[in-house]
């Protein structure tokens, strides 16, 4: 099972940052791929269970279940329930901490998932690697703006 993981420090406070990682179906207010985002089902934005669906900025849907959300350890975990990639089973945890030492926060974004066809070069891991890169810059330059 592929996995990919991207550590960052954000100039943010961690909680700052997480009331707006929480937010699940507000995603397209910071991630630049997002064209747009909603709570597709009736439960409510950040309840687990919810399901949000992504419209891409090139037309492309992913559509996404909240599985796991903790404010104490400033967390969330969602898998993909459909996306244009073949690829099973995507399961991505985010989780801001504090910094102790200066100001700004560490996040972590980690995420698995199964290939449906061989992937020798790993061209995949390198995808989601720079989908997951291009996310966290996009909520870091979002924090920036919205202090």
């Amino acid at each position: 099972m592929p996995s990919v993981e991207f550590n960052d420090v954000i100039d943010s406070d961690a909680d700052h940052a997480w009331n707006v990682l929480k937010k699940f179906g507000e995603i397209s207010k910071w991630h630049s791929d997002i064209a747009e985002s909603r709570i597709d089902n009736e439960l409510p934005d950040g309840m687990v269970g919810c399901v949000r669906k992504l419209i891409l900025g090139d037309g492309g849907i992913i559509v996404e279940r909240l599985l796991a959300t903790d404010d104490v350890r400033r967390s969330l975990t969602y898998r993909f329930e459909e996306a244009p990639l073949p690829l099973d089973n995507y399961t991505l945890t985010v989780a801001v901490t504090p910094l102790t030492r200066e100001r700004g926060s560490f996040i972590r974004w980690s995420a698995t998932f199964d290939l449906r066809e061989p992937d020798p070069e790993g061209k995949y891991e390198k995808l989601m690697q720079g989908l997951i890169i291009g996310g966290s810059d996009s909520l870091q330059a979002y924090l920036r703006q919205s202090r």
